[in-house]
């Protein structure tokens, strides 16, 4: 039997950091999610899968987005009509899924829970549990039935499993005790980032977010084909992200007018596009002769005539060198006085209060951890001001 195993789609995220920075990318962005959920049933028909696994967090929030559902149930029943069942679990996110407050979502299309924990296709026995409320503290897998004599069994958990960084700890579970529990197979969701772990025949698969939504889980953008046959299960891992994220750094140093500037900076996004996919790039620009605003507006103009490629965010930081002008005196000022306790107890504070008035998909981008970063783009904020010359 051949699975395609996929988790967190997240439906209808709103990404409003990226939105605020980009409308265009925010827009592209959140229709990505829905364009790659396409292209997971694209691959399950084309590939002719037995089943098409998906292991929770399907939609984003327990908003009524009845739109999305409606998304949800015309892609499932396409992939159904085309001999190709769908086995799920709700997740954290997925109220939407509450089979009792919106009704059933198909023929072929069979969602686990604690009144039907499993489902039989063909020789292979699919066993889940979905979340009841949007917190989950204790694990699941006491709960699980037992695998079923004479089948392959498949277990569908949404778990954050022994923990991982970046993850609150829903239904945590022992790697350890899911691995025994009797099952050949576990697809897994909750962890954004793809992984697989064996102990001897026993497979666990955690397939990531298929479309990413912002550049700290550019590890995702895959799902993960299974073939369980006589022996241990066999995975492939396919690419079906419709956006994708990169960095970007470009030298400006030695540009001397504006026509080597946007010579440069279309070189360097031509450099980032991806064949069928769109791309947010994040740029760092090293320039001392040029001020943060002119770079970005011409970054910003030649960006509009490079295909699929979008500009999340643009830095521009002088050069590294030795700290020997007047100028570079207040530099040295500015990070002794940075260093002070007290400046930073200060900064944290101010960065707090920062915090509690932002969305929290942007607050989430400014923990603690930001302050070092926020004081470096401040001080290349300055020797950019100290140094720069607008070319005409």
């Amino acid at each position: 039997m051949r699975l395609l195993v996929s988790a967190d789609i997240h439906l209808g995220s709103p990404i409003r950091s990226v939105a605020l920075r980009n409308s265009d990318l925010g827009d592209r962005l959140k229709q990505a999610s829905r364009d790659t959920f396409a292209r997971i049933v694209d691959l399950a028909v084309t590939e002719n899968v037995d089943a098409l696994v998906l292991a929770g967090d399907i939609f984003d929030n327990g908003y009524p987005d009845l739109r999305s559902r409606a998304f949800l149930i015309a892609q499932l029943s396409r992939a159904a009509e085309a001999g190709v069942p769908t086995v799920l679990v709700r997740g954290n996110h997925d109220a939407l899924l509450d089979h009792q407050a919106h009704g059933e979502l198909g023929p072929n299309i069979h969602l686990l829970h604690k009144d039907m924990p499993t489902v039989e296709i063909g020789d292979v026995a699919f066993h889940g549990l979905s979340y009841d409320a949007a917190h989950v503290r204790k694990s699941f897998l006491p709960d699980y039935p037992k695998p079923v004599p004479g089948k392959r069994n498949v277990g569908l958990m949404h778990t954050s499993l022994d923990g991982a960084p970046g993850h609150d700890p829903y239904a945590p579970c022992a790697a350890a005790d899911l691995m025994a529990h009797g099952f050949d197979l576990w697809c897994l969701g909750h962890i954004h980032a793809p992984f697989e772990r064996r102990d001897g025949p026993v497979l666990a698969v955690m397939p990531g977010i298929p479309q990413p939504r912002h550049f700290g889980e550019r590890r995702g953008g895959t799902v993960t084909l299974v073939e369980m046959g006589d022996g241990a299960p066999i995975v492939e891992r396919r690419d079906v992200a419709q956006l994708g994220f990169a960095e970007l750094e470009l030298d400006l140093q030695d540009c001397g007018d504006q026509q080597d500037l946007v010579g440069r900076l279309r070189d360097g996004f031509l450099s980032a596009q991806v064949r069928n996919q769109h791309i947010a790039v994040r740029l760092t620009a090293t320039s001392l002769g040029q001020s943060a605003e002119y770079v970005t507006e011409l970054a910003e103009e030649v960006v509009g005539d490079v295909d699929q490629v979008f500009l999340d965010k643009i830095t521009v930081v002088p050069p590294s060198r030795p700290l020997n002008t007047e100028t570079d005196d207040l530099v040295r000022l500015m990070r002794a006085e940075m260093a002070e306790d007290g400046f930073r107890q200060a900064a944290l504070q101010q960065l707090d209060e920062v915090r509690t008035a932002l969305a929290s998909e942007i607050a989430g981008e400014l923990d603690d951890s930001a302050l070092d970063a926020l004081f470096e783009d401040a001080i290349a904020e300055v020797m950019l001001a100290l140094h720069a010359e607008r070319p005409e």
